[in-house]
């Protein structure tokens, strides 16, 4: 009431003001609203006495917080406000709602955590590990796809149509799928057998005494000769099954769903949050499709910028680190002759960059398909123009940097060694530093997020989002800016320049990108006016995006560390 009565106060003179306004317009009063969150009463004792006031430095006076509903409102936005529908699938009346949260937990613990373990031991070849952890992979997706059929059945059809259902069936069948391909695609022929122990027979007649021990390594010989048997069975059907084309057939499919199902579920995440939230109904879903697949494009890279980081791809230079190509170990031709650069992470992102900007083009127009082209669209086609503009002249400079790629590597292989031998160089066909000086991407991404950063939207909330995710690419592009200037300047070559670099600049480059990729995915306008309704700020998604991008770099830094404990511990195991 402290409060209130300061407010009554001031509302007392807005009051008066408004009385002698009356005089010069008649009517006006009846185009005002009062606040709804402001339950007032003015009486004359309220507005005389001042005893119960208590000075307050600041009285909140913003709506940050609050309940849209809760806001002064103009008629028409009262009238949308009130007519929202907050019904999801956590929200609608259901006797199974456990179920859908067990869907939820284990296809999150299938995906994020047992899977990448599993394709941790497929790349190191532990096949043994491998299968195991499939298998409990594959049980841990059949329970939660048996849970949401489970929930999905005892509610109405609140979303009619939507691609997680068609998902979810797909993802049963190549689950399975996999798990057989996985199986019969171990059936190594080349592997070792044990050679069973042949004992020979001596005559043993002049040793009465040792008839027991002759009856015991009998018995052993024939236990030995049969397992000799079932050995050369096996053989034989390995060699049978590699033989036929189900094996092929098992292995090109196994190739294609191993890493297929990887990429599947950075797709089918994001498009449950959708569904179960009931985001992207009518034609809102082409603005969630263009936020979620944009801003998953730059999830995806800070993924990868932190896996190159923790030196994924170093057989390919992709690590910053150095790659060499001899001819002994390439067969020379006129064209890898004419070609000694070999490619960067930096021309793949350029062709990825013009690809983007080609087909961004005719994206943009798909909410007002065969409609005028309005100023909206317009200016989202101007960026696509950045990114082919930028993502040509960032191939074009590849090309021209070939020969300087090639030949800083072969300085920084000669400062290592103390001067190369000549016929050591000549051999040299191919060579990268693990980098190349190339602007153009660093450009395309800046100023994505400077303009989306001065992008201005309906609502404050969309503005202040945009204004995140803008800045989180800026600051993302300065210390890749830096990065190169270290890899330019730094006069310490390491001894081992085909090792990963891991330059200390990158981890703010991967932080940048997942956290803005992400805070870009959560600014589509159902998201956004889900937060509206609920009073969330743009401090609430900066936050939460925080978090979420930490705890998942830390996974992923977890994951490789134990790549590389399992790499060290089996090389040192063969060293012995």
């Amino acid at each position: 009431m402290k409060t209130s009565s300061l407010l009554l106060f001031f509302s007392l003179g807005l009051a008066l003001a408004e009385m002698t306004m009356d005089e010069h317009d008649q009517g006006h009063d009846d185009a005002m609203e009062p606040m709804d969150h402001q339950d007032l009463t003015i009486t004359a004792s309220d507005a005389n006495s001042t005893e119960t006031l208590v000075p307050i430095a600041h009285v909140m006076k913003h709506p940050h917080g609050v309940p849209i509903l809760q806001t002064h409102l103009l008629p028409e936005e009262r009238l949308f406000w009130e007519s929202y529908n907050t019904t999801t699938y956590f929200t609608v009346e259901s006797k199974h709602r456990p179920a859908l949260y067990l869907h939820i937990v284990s296809g999150l613990v299938a995906v994020f955590v047992i899977y990448p373990i599993s394709l941790i031991f497929n790349n190191l070849n532990m096949g043994k590990s491998y299968l195991t952890t499939l298998l409990v992979h594959s049980g841990t997706v059949m329970f939660s796809l048996l849970n949401y059929s489970i929930f999905i059945n005892s509610i109405p059809d609140l979303y009619p149509g939507n691609a997680y259902n068609t998902m979810i069936i797909i993802l049963f069948v190549t689950t399975i799928l996999q798990a057989i391909f996985a199986v019969i695609k171990n059936i190594d022929p080349g592997k070792t057998i044990i050679k069973p122990e042949y004992y020979e027979l001596h005559n043993t007649s002049a040793n009465s005494s040792d008839e027991e021990e002759e009856r015991d390594n009998l018995v052993g010989i024939s236990e030995k000769t049969k397992l000799s048997n079932l050995q050369s069975r096996i053989m034989k059907f390995r060699a049978w099954a590699s033989s036929t084309i189900f094996y092929r057939v098992a292995t090109v499919g196994f190739n294609l769903l191993n890493w297929g199902h990887f990429f599947y579920y950075m797709i089918l995440v994001p498009t449950g949050v959708a569904t179960f939230c009931v985001y992207g109904q009518g034609q809102s879903v082409f603005n969630l499709l263009a936020h979620f697949i944009k801003g998953g494009v730059f999830f995806a890279y800070g993924v990868l910028s932190l896996a190159r980081y923790c030196g994924s791809f170093t057989n390919k230079g992709w690590a910053w680190n150095h790659k060499f190509i001899d001819r002994t170990k390439k067969q020379t031709t006129w064209f890898s002759l004419q070609n000694k650069g070999l490619w960067t992470m930096e021309m793949i992102e350029s062709s990825l960059i013009l690809f983007y900007g080609s087909t961004n083009i005719f994206l943009e127009h798909l909410s007002n398909a065969g409609g005028e082209w309005s100023p909206k669209d317009l200016q989202h086609v101007s960026i696509a123009f950045i990114f082919i503009g930028c993502g040509l002249c960032g191939v074009i400079t590849e090309v021209k940097l070939q020969d300087w790629r090639y030949e800083q590597a072969v300085a920084d292989l000669e400062k290592v060694n103390g001067g190369a031998e000549p016929q050591e160089i000549a051999n040299i066909i191919k060579a990268s530093p693990g980098f190349s000086p190339n602007p153009f991407p660093i450009v395309t991404i800046y100023w994505t997020g400077y303009l989306m950063s001065k992008h201005q939207q309906a609502s404050s909330l969309s503005t202040e989002i945009h204004t995140q995710w803008g800045s989180m690419f800026v600051l993302g592009c300065a210390f890749r800016f830096i990065t190169y200037l270290l890899m330019l300047l730094n006069s310490k070559t390491p001894k081992d320049l085909t090792g990963p670099s891991r330059p200390i600049t990158e981890l703010i480059v991967s932080f940048a990108l997942l956290c803005g990729g992400l805070i870009f995915m959560e600014l589509t306008d159902p998201v956004v006016l889900s937060f509206e309704y609920y009073g969330l700020t743009s401090m609430f998604t900066l936050n939460l995006s925080l978090g979420v991008t930490t705890l998942l770099m830390g996974w992923q830094m977890l994951l490789f560390a134990f790549k590389d404990w399992l790499k060290n511990k089996y090389a040192e195991q063969e060293i012995v």
